[in-house]
């Protein structure tokens, strides 16, 4: 009797031990995930001061940008190599290496879907204020045209794109930005955390605190540069750290659904454009109850198509991601992980 106790409790101390090993790797995995993504993003604005400390003062804002510009690329460099370092071995990287360029979204099939899909859930949250828009420019032309409607608005078109290819500061928000940004924050975080043990849910709401964060050194440029008060600059980058937040958690489902790089991106592109809607000039509009109208169907469109225009199966047809609700299956490689 007493032998067959003893053998329990030996069982039971076996199951406890092996239990608690399972749970510390399984902590370590998440921690060491975790600390990556931060160090990530502190490198990757570390990277973007470091033209200030060993380079003379830039003479214009077009030099200072050009300068980001070249450190944003080598940011952007950096992280995926660390990221596919750290990365657990797929069964098919052997087999396939194009597969590689695949873990971050970089890939050419189902690219429409990845493209045209996510601008019009993007544009569904934006109705309003795209309407807005409209009418206004329509007014406008109008007004100016004297009846000559069709060529006022092709010579706006024209003339602003112009400006725009010009503009170092939409070339920053069109394109750098976005590009590096979901590069580092979507691309190489969402595989690390979803491989350290994260949850498809748990990673859309922690990924956009790397995010968030390195959005921080705008507090410490609107004092020393702008010279704002620390209580203004304080509501202003709590309103920043709000908006890319909630992108940020946007943001990571696209790419966790689509497997796409792209379709971040053009969300990004998108929000950087259109910027926070101007809910007072909507109210003060003459077409006020159009655009309320406008608003609403955006908002209750973009929810109820949130799901169904995102859809893994719209993006690969099945593939890797098939029981998974993340498009590779980073969820569920069994390989020994590095993390």
């Amino acid at each position: 009797m007493e032998a067959t106790q003893s053998a329990a409790a030996v069982a039971a101390d076996l199951v406890q031990s092996k239990m608690l090993a399972r749970l510390n790797d399984f902590m370590e995995k998440k921690g060491a995930a975790v600390g990556v993504c931060a160090m990530m993003a502190v490198s990757y604005v570390a990277v973007l001061y470091l033209p200030a400390i060993f380079l003379r003062s830039p003479k214009s804002m077009r030099e200072h940008m050009l300068r980001r510009f070249a450190c944003a690329a080598v940011a952007s460099a950096l992280a995926p190599m660390l990221c596919f370092a750290l990365l657990p071995d797929h069964p098919r990287w052997d087999s396939d290496p194009s597969t590689v360029l695949e873990i971050f979204g970089l890939r050419t099939h189902h690219l429409w879907q990845a493209i045209v899909l996510p601008s019009l859930l993007t544009g569904m949250l934006y109705l309003g204020p795209l309407v807005l828009a409209f009418l206004d420019l329509i007014e406008w032309c109008w007004a100016a045209s004297h009846g000559g409607l069709i060529h006022q608005i092709c010579s706006v078109v024209v003339v602003n794109g112009k400006n725009m290819a010009s503009d170092v500061l939409v070339w920053r928000n069109c394109l750098v930005a976005p590009v590096s940004e979901e590069l580092v924050f979507r691309a190489c975080m969402v595989p690390l955390l979803l491989c350290g043990g994260f949850s498809t849910t748990a990673t859309v709401f922690l990924c956009p605190m790397f995010f968030a964060l390195a959005h921080l050194h705008h507090f410490g440029e609107l004092i020393s540069r702008q010279k704002q008060v620390i209580s203004t600059a304080a509501l202003i980058v709590g309103m920043q750290l709000a908006y890319t937040t909630v992108f940020g958690w946007y943001a990571t489902f696209l790419y966790q659904r689509t497997g796409h790089l792209i379709a971040p991106i053009v969300a990004h592109i998108f929000c950087n454009i259109m910027g926070l809607p101007n809910v007072d000039e909507a109210l003060a509009s003459s077409h006020r109850r159009v655009l309320c109208v406008a608003y609403i169907v955006g908002l209750v469109g973009f929810f109820m198509l949130l799901g169904p225009l995102s859809d893994p199966g719209l993006f690969n047809g099945g593939g890797d991601s098939r029981g998974c609700d993340c498009w590779y299956g980073f969820c569920k490689w069994i390989a020994p992980q590095k993390l």
